[in-house]
C-alpha cells in the first residue's frame, strides 16, 4: 500500500541505498527479494542495536575481513546473508555512525507525522466529533474504514469508495482470548468477509483495540491484511491507542445504559409494574411502543449449559443473533437470559389465533436459517407464547413460551417452534398442583411402576408409545425398535397387571395422562 499521505517505511532497500551498498557476487539476484522487507531492529556488529518501534524484521551488519559489509536477516527460521561494498568506503565505525543517523532522521520523520496524525484524532474527540476522523483516516489509508465495539456493532462508517455510504452486514472475527493489554504495533490481524454477495471479492480486514479487559473493538479496513505494511501498523497502533480510551468511556455508558435496559426487561417478563402507562412511558426511552401487541418467544439450544466453557460462544452467537434480527425487524427487543434467548416482536395489529404460528415462524426465519450453532450441539429450539392485546400480559405470555419451549423438548417435539397454544391438555396439567399429579399418577400406574423397578421390560415406556401412536402396534413397534410380537407381549403384560383393558377409550384416557404426567415430573425440582 503506496501513500504520500503516510511516510515511507524504513525498508532494506532503502537502507541499502543510503549507505550507497553495492551487492556482490550471489547476492545481486538475492537483494531483490528482501529489498522490500521493513525493520524493526538493526544490531551493529560489536558495537549496538537500533530498535525501532515498527513491524518488521531483525537484521545484521557486520565488516568481514576482506574490507565488505554483510547483512543478515532471519525469515521463518531460516537465515539469508547478502554481501555489500561501500560505493564510498569509509571505517566500519564511520559507517555505523551514518546509519544510525539516517535511522534518527527516518524516525523522527515518521513520529512527527505520527504525533499530528494523533492530534487530529484527540481533537475530534475532544470536541464532542465522536469518530468523525474515520473520514480522514479513509483518505488516509486510501480504503473505507469503520469501527466496531466490544459487541461488535458498527459505532462509525466511512464508505464510498469501495463500499456503500450505509453500514452492510459481515462475518464477525473470531476473538482469540489474547492477553489483556494495551494496543501494539504488533498487534495480529485477522481476515474477515462481507455477507452481502456483491462484495464478498472486496477485502476486510481487522485490527483489534486491546485493553486491561480485552478486546473492546475492532478498527475494519476494506483492504487486504498483505497491503498493510509496517508504517500503515505503526499508524493503526496509535489510532487504535486513542480510540481505545474512547471506547472504554463508551463502553463504560453502554454497559450502564445495557444494565437499565435488562432490569426494565426483567420487570416487565416478571410483571414488577403497577400499570400499564408506566410500562408504556418507559419502554419510550427505550424507543419502544407498548401500545401495540408483542410475540414473546424464547429460545434455546438443548443441553447448553450457561456455566460451561462455551459460555463464550454462545454470547458471540447471542450477538450475531442480535444483529440479524435487528437488520430484519429493527424493533424487536433481544434479551439474553441464563443461555436462553428472549426475543419480543412488535405487531402492528392483533392476529387471529390461526395465525400465530405462521407469523411467528416467518419472523424467526433470519435466524433459523442464518445463525450458527454451537459445536456439536442441536439448532435453537422455540417457544412461542399466546399473543395479548396488552403489554400487562406480556409476562404471561413469556411463561407461555417457556412452558411451551420446556414441554416441547421434553416430549420430543420435531418442529423448532412450540406454540403453547398447541400444547393441547399438557398444558393445563402443567399448572395443576403437583401432588395432586403424583396421587393422580400413583392410582393409575401404581402396580406398572412397581413391576418396572423390578424387571427391565420397561413397561411405562411401551404403553405410551403405544397410546401415542394411536394404539398403532406397527408404529409404536418402529419407534421403541420391538418386534410386534414382544410389543404385543409386553402390552398383554401390563394389561394384567394394571387389570385394565387397554381397548376401552376411558382407561387409554387416565393411562395416557398418568403416563404424561410422569414426563412432567422431570420438570419438577426434586
Amino acid at each position: 500500500m503506496t501513500n504520500p499521505n503516510l511516510p515511507q517505511a524504513i525498508t532494506v532497500g532503502r537502507l541499502q541505498d543510503k549507505l550507497s551498498l553495492l551487492p556482490i557476487g550471489d547476492s545481486f539476484s538475492s537483494i531483490q527479494n528482501i529489498s522490500h522487507l521493513s525493520i524493526k531492529a538493526i544490531h551493529f556488529q560489536g558495537l549496538q542495536t537500533f530498535s525501532l518501534p515498527f513491524a518488521g524484521e531483525a537484521i545484521t551488519l557486520e565488516p568481514t575481513d576482506n574490507g565488505a559489509i554483510s547483512l543478515t536477516v532471519e525469515i521463518s527460521k531460516e537465515q539469508i546473508t547478502l554481501l555489500f561494498v561501500q560505493e564510498y568506503p569509509s571505517p566500519w565505525s564511520i559507517f555505523c555512525e551514518k546509519a544510525m543517523g539516517w535511522l534518527d532522521c527516518e524516525l523522527g520523520r515518521i513520529l512527527t507525522a505520527s504525533e499530528q496524525y494523533s492530534q487530529m484524532i484527540a481533537e475530534h474527540l475532544t470536541h464532542g466529533s465522536g469518530f468523525s476522523f474515520l473520514i480522514n483516516l479513509q483518505e488516509i489509508f486510501r480504503c473505507d474504514i469503520f469501527l466496531l465495539n466490544k459487541q461488535l456493532e458498527v459505532i462509525g462508517w466511512t464508505g464510498g469508495k469501495s463500499l456503500p455510504l450505509a453500514p452492510i452486514s459481515f462475518k464477525p472475527p473470531k476473538i482469540s482470548c489474547t492477553p489483556a493489554n494495551l494496543p501494539s504495533p504488533h498487534a495480529s490481524f485477522n481476515t474477515g468477509q462481507w455477507t452481502e454477495k456483491g462484495y464478498q471479492t472486496i477485502p476486510l480486514t481487522w485490527f483489534p483495540i486491546s485493553g486491561p479487559e480485552g478486546v473492546l473493538g475492532f478498527i475494519g479496513l476494506a483492504a487486504a491484511i498483505k497491503d498493510m505494511g509496517s508504517i500503515e501498523q505503526f499508524f493503526l497502533y496509535k489510532a487504535a491507542t486513542l480510540i481505545l480510551l474512547e471506547l472504554v468511556k463508551t463502553q463504560c455508558i453502554q454497559d450502564s445504559e445495557r444494565q437499565h435496559y435488562r432490569d426494565f426487561l426483567f420487570d416487565l417478563l416478571y410483571n414488577n409494574f403497577d400499570s400499564l402507562e408506566v410500562i408504556i412511558s418507559r419502554g419510550k426511552l427505550w424507543g419502544w411502543n407498548f401500545t401495540k401487541p408483542h410475540f414473546v418467544v424464547v429460545g434455546e439450544i438443548p443441553g447448553y449449559d450457561p456455566d460451561s466453557a462455551e459460555r463464550e460462544n454462545f454470547e458471540e452467537l447471542f450477538t450475531e443473533i442480535s444483529t440479524l434480527i435487528h437488520k430484519c425487524h429493527p424493533k424487536t427487543i433481544c434479551l439474553e437470559r441464563n443461555g436462553q434467548v428472549v426475543l419480543l416482536f412488535p405487531l402492528q395489529d392483533m392476529l387471529p389465533q390461526s395465525d400465530w404460528h405462521s407469523k411467528a415462524l416467518e419472523l424467526l426465519e433470519p435466524i433459523m436459517k442464518k445463525t450458527k450453532t454451537l459445536p456439536e450441539k442441536q439448532p435453537f429450539q422455540y417457544g412461542l407464547g399466546n399473543l395479548y392485546d396488552s403489554a400487562r400480559y406480556l409476562h404471561r405470555s413469556f411463561q407461555e413460551a417457556r412452558t411451551a419451549l420446556e414441554l416441547g423438548q421434553l416430549f420430543n417435539n420435531p418442529h423448532r417452534l412450540v406454540s403453547f397454544q398447541d400444547l393441547g391438555i399438557m398444558r393445563l396439567l402443567h399448572r395443576l398442583d403437583r401432588q395432586e399429579l403424583e396421587d393422580y399418577r400413583s392410582e393409575v400406574l401404581g402396580p406398572l411402576l412397581k413391576f418396572d423397578k423390578e424387571s427391565n421390560l420397561n413397561l411405562e415406556e411401551t404403553l405410551l408409545a403405544y397410546l401415542a401412536c394411536n394404539t398403532d402396534l406397527n408404529a409404536a413397534g418402529e419407534r421403541l425398535y420391538l418386534h410386534p410380537n414382544t410389543l404385543r407381549y409386553r402390552l398383554k403384560k401390563a394389561t394384567e397387571i394394571l387389570g385394565r383393558d387397554l381397548s376401552s377409550l376411558e382407561n387409554q384416557v387416565n393411562l395416557f395422562l398418568a403416563l404424561k404426567i410422569g414426563r412432567l415430573k422431570s420438570l419438577w425440582p426434586d
